[in-house]
């Protein structure tokens, strides 16, 4: 047994979480992984990659089960043996948790990331901090936000947090997930990979002309006088390579969905215009240039066959879009400080 401390994790309000040190989950995460059939080069000595795929498991288990989908990093090293290793220089830390689940379910999907400890153990203690409860009382239950406890170091420990998106990827641009959702159990617990792409290459920002020199690699086009517009970060670069590499452009069940995102981009101007510009973003970045054969020159066809794909699409454009941002502007949300210390 271990022994229940006190978590600082907001100094500037004082806030305290109580939580049962060391870490220890009733489950291993390597019991997890083959009981997800995931395939044993995901590496789940990560802490976080380790809570996705125990919080997957808890889900099913669950009576009734409840449907989780990841995103992000670790929903990439679900799916991406390149991802996982080191060779290729596309593995990149991970600092939270992105989860899909269905909005009709979200008090269930609630209630079992905040009980999630009490079966499996302190490992799975997820909390929400003042900052948070604020945040998701804003949210309309689309989004919600919690913290968990990651690791110790003597008297500190490591925060993540896990981002919880119900129904809708609301971001720079937005898109349905319920299908996605509905199938993530045949889908190794992700989204599928068309959807996990589009995540990743709708991400586009403004940021002053000024700050050319510090986003060279990512800058796509000036907007207005004074501005530019710049794509994914690298961090997000390695996902869509990593992708790229391991996942077929076609319609298979393991495959990027051409059809799909034709359907998807046909109806959304905004969309279509951002992964365009995106797209040759990335034939551009040094991170493609920089990746050996036989996987640098197949992420690239890749990529040039969907520049080919985003040409002949024609989706009509919105008046309200002409001279001005065609997508959302999304602000950094402010969270709790990356480490707490044991309250003495």
């Amino acid at each position: 047994m271990g022994e229940v401390v006190s978590l600082v994790v907001d100094p500037l309000r004082g806030e305290r979480v109580s939580i049962e040190l060391p870490l220890a989950t009733r489950t291993s995460p390597e019991t997890a992984r083959a009981d997800l059939g995931l395939p044993e080069w995901v590496d789940v000595s990560d802490p976080i990659v380790a809570r996705g795929v125990l919080l997957l498991q808890v889900a099913r288990r669950s009576d009734p089960p409840v449907s989780l989908a990841l995103l992000g990093g670790a929903a990439h090293r679900l799916r991406c043996a390149s991802s996982n290793g080191t060779a290729l220089g596309l593995r990149r830390s991970l600092h939270d948790l992105d989860i899909a689940c269905l909005h009709k379910e979200l008090r269930a999907v609630r209630r079992l990331l905040e009980t999630a400890h009490e079966r499996e153990g302190s490992g799975l203690r997820l909390f929400e901090t003042s900052g948070d409860r604020i945040f998701n009382s804003l949210s309309e239950g689309r989004r919600l936000r919690y913290h968990m406890v990651l690791g110790q170091d003597g008297g500190d420990v490591s925060l993540g947090s896990v981002d919880l998106l119900a129904d809708e990827f609301r971001f720079c641009h937005r898109f349905d997930l319920r299908d996605d959702v509905r199938m993530s159990v045949a889908q190794h617990g992700t989204l599928t990979p068309t959807l996990l792409l589009l995540a990743k290459m709708q991400y586009i920002q403004r940021v002053p002309d000024s700050a050319r020199a510090q986003v060279a690699d990512r800058v796509l086009e000036p907007f207005g006088r004074h501005d530019l517009v710049i794509g994914p970060e690298s961090k997000d670069v390695r996902d869509i390579l990593a992708l790229l590499i391991d996942h077929p452009l076609d319609g298979s069940a393991d495959g990027i969905s051409p059809e799909r995102l034709r359907s998807l981009l046909q109806k959304d101007w905004g969309l279509w215009k951002t992964v365009s510009l995106n797209a040759g973003m990335l034939l551009r970045s040094p991170i493609l240039t920089a990746l050996p054969e036989p996987e640098g020159p197949r992420a690239r066809r890749q990529l040039e066959s969907l520049v080919a794909l985003f040409g002949g699409i024609a989706p009509k454009r919105r008046l309200g879009f002409l001279g001005g941002p065609w997508w959302e502007e999304v602000d950094a949300q402010p969270s709790v400080d990356g480490r707490a210390t044991i309250s003495k």
